[in-house]
């Protein structure tokens, strides 16, 4: 019996992709707009950001450039964001890179258009007025902030990530250009695209999961078990590059609907107490989290299993299931990526506090498996 009993599916993000479709930014925008520019400094010295700004000034269109984003985004980085906006007198937003300048694109737009601090908005239904016109640019595999209604900002007093959510907050538009993500060094690469199996993953098998969502998921993993290895062997694999940013995306759809599990709710406090890039950790916890869920359902990590490459047939669902998590084991250890906690960064003396505020993340309550604190505590141990 499914967990709920009815189900919504939507999509509002108007999506571009294709090399070279960055040109049709202008187009995506009001003819008069005034954008701002959300994106990192490292963005600017790779040259990328001057590929976006050729093309607004091509189109003969105003811009303001910000660049004060982090890894992990903090409360200063959307206010100085919304003081920038206003004061390049901007009317539209430009999100650009990974998951970070594209949240605090999004959060720079809340605040901009309804006043106040960003957490007044933190968590669901808070966010009354319409955002700016909203393009999202990813840069690298994995968020999928470009399709989402979600916004994940650190607290450093809480050492927990808190976001805000509302379908508002969606982006009007996406960019998937795959000349901008294309020379991606294999460590930021092989994590973030590890990050968009993550999602893809937890939608799929989590207890909102639903026909809709499975679809586009399930095709989601066999994507990046097809070539996210290829997108991170060199700086030329234009076409794996453009298939994994479109499985990224993918994944954020189905996220987007479903919301995702334990991985999630462990890498949120790992990232905000030892500042470990969230797509690492994703990628050290998925095959962990994996083991624990399996037997509550076996059938669907069966398919995860043969999506992968692997060959099940004549296999048991246990038996099929259980090569799911040595595939993503694998495929881990391929892309050079720590099969533990401790080779992070995290140290024993944090997983009490970690596990506790795990248990707050409403992905648990999803989790396709009951969690106890217990439950987590022993995840966090297996794991590090």
């Amino acid at each position: 019996m499914a967990f709920q009993s009815f189900f919504d599916f939507r999509m509002p993000t108007h999506v571009v992709h294709g090399a070279g479709s960055i040109a049709r930014l202008a187009n995506l925008l009001n003819a008069d707009a005034q954008p701002l520019i959300v994106a990192d400094a490292g963005l600017v010295e790779a040259g990328i950001v001057s590929q976006v700004t050729a093309v607004l000034d091509d189109a003969g269109m105003k811009w303001t450039l910000f660049t004060d984003v982090v890894g992990n985004p903090v409360a200063r980085n959307v206010s100085a964001g919304a003081r920038t906006y206003a004061k390049g007198s901007c009317s539209a937003i430009v999100g650009l890179g990974g998951g970070s300048p594209m949240d605090v694109a999004k959060m720079i737009g809340v605040v901009a258009t309804g006043g106040g601090r960003i957490d007044q908005y933190l968590g669901a239904g808070k966010v009354a007025a319409d955002l700016p016109p909203l393009v999202c640019i990813p840069t690298t595999y994995g968020t999928g902030s470009e399709v989402t209604p979600f916004a994940v900002l650190t607290n450093p007093k809480t050492q927990n990530k808190d976001p805000v959510i509302s379908w508002k907050i969606a982006p009007s538009a996406a960019i998937l250009d795959p000349n901008l993500s294309v020379a991606l060094p294999i460590g930021l690469g092989g994590t973030t695209g590890m990050d968009a199996l993550t999602h893809a993953i937890e939608s799929y098998t989590n207890l909102l999961a639903a026909p809709f969502t499975d679809g586009i998921a399930l095709t989601a993993i066999e994507m990046i078990g097809e070539h996210l290895r290829v997108a991170c062997a060199n700086d030329h694999e234009t076409e794996a590059t453009e298939q994994m940013l479109l499985a990224s995306c993918m994944a954020g759809v189905a996220f987007a609907q479903t919301r995702l599990g334990n991985v999630h709710a462990m890498s949120h406090p790992v990232g905000a107490q030892f500042g470990v890039h969230h797509g690492l950790a994703n990628a050290v916890l998925l095959p962990h989290v994996m083991d624990f869920n399996l037997q509550s359902r076996l059938g669907k990590f069966a398919q995860i299993a043969s999506a992968l490459g692997e060959q099940t047939e004549g296999l048991s669902d246990y038996d099929a299931a259980c090569l799911s998590v040595e595939a993503v084991r694998q495929l881990n250890d391929d892309l050079g990526i720590p099969s533990m906690l401790k080779e992070t960064g995290v140290k024993a003396s944090g997983l009490s506090k970690l596990a506790r505020t795990a248990m707050q993340s409403g992905n648990v309550t999803i989790n396709p498996r009951k969690t106890t604190l217990a439950d987590m505590q022993t995840l966090f141990r297996t794991a590090l």
